[in-house]
């Protein structure tokens, strides 16, 4: 099994009740996906171009655009990530929140990502993530 395998092992399956929260949660994916790939045009498609990133990383403060962020994806793919997962999704009719988790380039991140269906199709449209530093094992 790859690394990319092991990281989407079976996330979608856990929301099979509510079709919506699945939809979701696959989304929670393709982000992932998109994000380990480096492959911007899908993360155009996963996020609204008007969305915002806001969060820490160890005592940093980080705030950044779409295309800020999309920047760093393009600039570094293929990295450390594993262990991804889908911890919760939270949805009101049209809106949403999916918490997920994952290590990225040494660092544990949890992130809130808000979503809204727009022209029947989910999107991110904020990310607020809290991130940690690994510490290197000897």
């Amino acid at each position: 099994m790859s690394v990319k395998e092991a990281i989407a092992v079976g996330e979608a399956e856990d929301f099979a009740g509510d079709p919506e929260s699945a939809a979701i949660a696959e989304l929670m994916q393709r982000y992932f996906d998109a994000t380990y790939e480096g492959d911007v045009p899908a993360l155009r498609e996963i996020f609204h171009p008007e969305n915002r990133l806001a969060g820490m990383r160890g005592d940093e403060e980080r705030f950044s655009s779409l295309e800020q962020f999309l920047g760093r994806v393009e600039r570094r793919p293929n990295q450390d990530a594993f262990n991804f997962q889908v911890l919760s999704v939270d949805r009101s009719g049209r809106a949403g929140v999916a918490k997920i988790s994952y290590r990225y380039h040494g660092v544990d991140f949890v992130d809130y990502m808000s979503v809204l269906e727009l022209d029947g199709m989910w999107r991110i449209v904020a990310k607020v993530f809290d991130g940690y530093l690994v510490p290197d094992s000897d």
